[in-house]
């Protein structure tokens, strides 16, 4: 008798775990069917994985994803990814699974606890007129290098700003919530116009668009999340009107405190930054290993100055490709936060110059075999 109430009681507990999983309705468990598309890649990718632990000619189609069968089979049946901690408390926690950023290299003192934050400011909030404090810009050294005489020959560097008004707190007077510190003049197109500057006096042709994006939201009645179809309208025609371009770095802000977006390095201060991957286009990888070479780079002579590099997909409303399918060499950048001052962001833009300059002039040559950088 007390077999058949053991058997009997195993046999619910079973039937009750598999009834759970099957009626949760969480996007937890279906994001492994419905997500961007790219899970039917993971699908077979398993498959395969599957297939080559058999015959090992398939083995070498296969992408070094750094997860071995059981752990892509896990993923898979309960879509718990057993490197990431938080996929056993998405069901529990409210609204944690938008916080999707996946940390493909960490930067000192980058984990799950501190992960980027974008703000999403209501359109009339961004397109408010705000007073700027004139006492902060007149300390800023230096603020707009002159770019050289003799610009190069072609220009291979597009610069641009998706959330381009994007601004900082010790330069305005009562911005009020974080969301809100946006100006349509003392913004971040400011930083991306400094690191334009500096990669021309690297010999870099570097053209620097300081479209206003915010404008085009307002004359469309699109909302903030539609920014980076507006700025890939100005990406589009700038590849048209220029096939030289090679590289496409989208300049932003963090919204995060400035504890975590700042830095001291042989006694100057920093804005720290960190890389953006779109993962939800098919050539996501040859952005991610651009980014990645240039955050080691930047560990090489700047040791804790950037926080890593990570990767967004669709999930949780992220728009999860950045125009980055347009470049194999395409990047969001984000460079300090909302309580930066022009100066350590200056600072971060001018030694980023330099290493892109050293990774640019390294690479330039395969480049040109490749014929990405020559007519």
């Amino acid at each position: 008798m007390r077999i058949i109430v053991k058997v009997t009681f195993l046999a619910i507990s079973v039937f009750a775990i598999i009834g759970t999983i099957v009626a949760s309705q969480t996007s937890l468990f279906f994001s492994i069917i419905l997500d961007d598309g790219y899970n039917g890649k993971v699908e077979s990718n398993i498959f395969m994985r599957m297939v080559a632990a058999e015959n090992h000619y398939f083995s070498q189609n296969l992408e070094a994803d750094g997860e071995n069968l059981l752990s892509n089979v896990i993923k898979v049946a309960t879509n718990i990814n057993i490197k990431d901690v938080r996929s056993l408390i998405y069901d529990e926690i409210p609204g944690l699974y938008s916080m999707t950023s996946e940390i493909i290299v960490a930067g000192e003192g980058a984990d799950f606890t501190n992960l980027p934050i974008e703000s999403s400011p209501p359109l009339e909030e961004l397109l408010k007129d705000r007073e700027v404090n004139e006492d902060s810009l007149g300390e800023i050294k230096d603020r707009s290098p002159n770019p050289p005489v003799e610009r190069p020959e072609k220009n291979t560097v597009f610069i641009y700003h998706s959330h381009n008004r994007e601004s900082f707190n010790p330069h305005l007077k009562d911005s009020g919530q974080t969301s809100n510190v946006q100006h349509k003049e003392v913004n971040v197109t400011m930083v991306g116009e400094r690191l334009g500057n500096k990669l021309l006096e690297h010999g870099i042709g570097t053209v620097v668009d300081k479209t206003d994006i915010a404008t085009i939201l307002n004359k469309r009645g699109w909302k903030f999340g539609k920014s980076y179809e507006a700025s890939r309208e100005v990406v589009v025609e700038a590849l048209a009107e220029n096939d030289d371009y090679v590289y496409l770095l989208d300049i932003h802000r963090d919204s995060a405190p400035r504890k975590s977006t700042t830095t001291t390095i042989n006694g100057e201060t920093y804005a720290r930054l960190y890389f953006v991957i779109g993962a939800s286009h098919p050539n996501y990888k040859e952005n991610e290993k651009f980014a990645n070479e240039l955050h080691q780079k930047l560990e090489e002579k700047y040791p804790g100055l950037s926080k890593g590099v990570y990767k967004k997909s669709k999930a949780g409303g992220n728009n999860g490709i950045y125009n980055q399918d347009l470049s194999p060499n395409s990047v969001v950048i984000e460079i300090g936060g909302v309580d930066n001052t022009l100066d350590e962001l200056y600072n971060t833009a001018d030694v980023l110059a330099e290493v892109f300059a050293e990774y640019y002039w390294q690479n330039s040559d395969a480049l040109e075999v490749s014929g990405t950088g020559e007519k």
